[in-house]
């Protein structure tokens, strides 16, 4: 307990966090690093969802290009970071903190949620339980967020659209969710790594009201190559292969015979 108190008070906002090869790993900076960190915004975006949703998956995909197909329940909280350049080359260190699915009623909630910039808000949409519990979780960021000077932005997240085949959430109904909760709505796939910084990009640009355009847009946009397997060509049958079937003319027949 008295470690994670440590943490917590680490992460703080306002705490200069350093950027880190792992999760909790911290190097040395050298004096432009130091000048750089002086100048950077820092935001605390905070995750959260049903357990399996894939809300690691994004973490991982997004601070260290990852991903694990094994499935491993986060308990309590992960943390992740990453620096990024908006347009305008405006310098923001990310720090994303992952709560776990099983938090929503556990006493440390509060803690995590405190002070955030952001509230992503993932579901999986091969799973329709995970999108209806979602407003359970929206009333606890808004409880405790509701004495915060400036509220967190709010974003909803699809996730898993390498499985669009198996959808159990329809697209109007996450369209709904946003347009009532005033809410930007994104999709995204930790397992390919599509829309995933992207995503990232434009919440950060959106919490520091910094226009993002179209090209912008276009250069976190990631081409899936998905592999081609050489088949043997099929070759057509000569015409004069096929037999010809006698035709009885002693009785009655569906065949039309044109002379």
């Amino acid at each position: 307990m008295f470690i994670l108190a440590v943490l917590l008070s680490f992460c703080s906002p306002g705490f200069p966090w350093q950027q880190r090869p792992s999760r909790f790993a911290v190097v040395g900076m050298s004096d432009s690093e130091e000048e750089v960190a002086s100048t950077e915004k820092i935001l605390k975006i905070v995750v959260v969802g049903d357990g399996s949703s894939g809300k690691t998956s994004i973490c991982k995909r997004f601070a260290q290009d990852e991903f694990a197909r094994n499935y491993q329940q986060t308990l309590g909280l992960d943390f992740y970071s990453r620096r990024l350049t908006l347009p305008g080359d405006m310098q923001v260190l990310l720090q994303v903190w992952d709560i776990g699915g099983q938090s929503i009623s556990g006493p440390m909630i509060d803690k995590y949620v405190h002070g955030c910039h952001a509230v992503i808000l993932v579901y999986d949409v091969t799973n329709a339980n995970s999108f209806e519990n979602l407003s359970d979780w929206l009333s606890v960021v808004k409880r405790i967020t509701k004495q915060q000077e400036k509220p967190p932005l709010m974003c909803l997240v699809g996730n898993k659209t390498d499985m669009e085949h198996r959808r159990n959430v329809r697209i109007e109904k996450h369209t709904k969710f946003t347009e009532q909760n005033q809410m930007s709505g994104h999709y995204v796939s930790a397992k390919t790594g599509d829309s995933v910084t992207l995503m990232f990009r434009q919440m950060a640009a959106e919490v520091l009201g910094i226009q993002f355009s179209k090209a912008d847009m276009e250069s976190d946009i990631i081409v899936v190559n998905a592999p081609i397997t050489a088949t043997k060509p099929v070759l057509a049958e000569k015409s004069n292969s096929l037999k010809k079937l006698p035709i009885d003319q002693s009785k009655n027949s569906a065949v039309c015979v044109i002379q």
